[in-house]
């Protein structure tokens, strides 16, 4: 056998044996269970489909909260908002003033949160968390959609 061909023979035969051993390694990692997802705070899972489910949640509360003070459907008072209205103009439009609306707000949000924080959909924290922010004046979309440049 020439030098060549016996470096050939070894080299190949080294990448066989690689190659072998890749694919036992990759089938018994394959085969093992996989680990048990970590229950969240509140002692329930969140949904794997969905991270976002809880600002969802309460952000579709707020509108139709905000969409229940205005008279109009929440449907209508996102497509205003989409639109460029902003609901200081809806609120001022029905006559009421900032503060006003806040308080309003406040009172028609409170009963929802507390139907999202049985269902666990969010933590009590959360609940007070927004009820908290509207006492002290940061009203959703208040000045409109706020959307990244």
């Amino acid at each position: 056998m020439t030098p060549f061909a016996a470096v050939a023979v070894k080299t190949l035969s080294a990448a066989g044996v690689a190659a072998l051993l890749s694919v036992g390694a990759v089938g018994a990692l394959a085969a093992s269970p996989s680990p048990n997802p970590t229950p969240t705070a509140a002692g329930t899972q969140q949904p794997a489909g969905d991270r976002h489910a809880d600002r969802k949640a309460i952000r579709r509360a707020v509108v139709e909260a905000e969409a229940d003070l205005l008279g109009i459907k929440p449907e209508q008072l996102i497509k205003d908002l989409k639109a460029g209205q902003k609901v200081s103009d809806l609120a001022k439009d029905k006559g009421m003033t900032k503060e006003q609306f806040e308080t309003k707000l406040a009172a028609n949000l409170k009963p929802r949160l507390e139907v999202l924080v049985d269902h666990k959909t969010i933590t009590q924290a959360q609940a007070d968390g927004v009820l908290d922010r509207i006492a002290k004046g940061h009203v959703p979309f208040w000045d409109g959609i706020h959307r990244r440049k």
